[in-house]
């Protein structure tokens, strides 16, 4: 959900004309991503969204590849870990590794874009004019009813278990 958060602000505060932006500076643009990826605690989930949003406000494909690829390999908890298992010259090369990985294919998503003419922007959320406006409508209140269900269960749980245990230490 805070992929889907994100994405609707990016979609929303984003200015329309980064497409010139990105076009002219690709490999700027791929190190942007890169530079907002790597720090972010983002899993894959969360970064789809977030990517999507960004090739609709005319990111290149590239880049943002290069921000699902970098964004969940390299989150504080995973750099936490491979500096305490290892040390600070294994998390340089890991996180060195990653970021030339993610730039090469960037660039590799880019010239396949390029090659084969396509536009990403035109092509994403198209999938989504096939479905009928009534069935997106019922979709999105069965999915909030199912988050407000999981929630309310979620919150019985959790108050179960607190008188539970209250109750029974007397």
């Amino acid at each position: 959900m805070v992929g889907i958060l994100i994405a609707g602000a990016i979609t929303f505060f984003f200015p329309d004309d980064v497409t010139v932006w990105a076009n002219e500076h690709r490999f700027l643009s791929m190190l942007v991503m890169l530079a907002a990826g790597i720090p972010m605690y983002v899993c894959a989930t969360s970064s789809t969204p977030i990517a999507a949003a960004l090739i609709l406000k005319g990111i290149n494909p590239g880049a943002a590849l290069v921000f699902l690829l970098a964004g969940p390999a390299t989150n504080a908890a995973t750099i936490n870990i491979v500096k305490n298992i290892f040390n600070k010259r294994a998390l340089a090369i890991y996180l060195g590794m990653i970021a030339l990985c993610s730039l090469f294919m960037g660039f590799m998503v880019d010239l396949i874009y390029d090659v084969a003419q396509i536009q990403a922007s035109a092509v994403v959320g198209q999938a989504g004019k096939i479905i009928p406006y009534q069935v997106e409508i019922a979709a999105t209140l069965i999915l909030t009813l199912l988050i407000l269900y999981n929630f309310y269960a979620h919150l019985r749980q959790h108050g179960g278990h607190a008188h539970a245990n209250s109750s029974s230490s007397h």
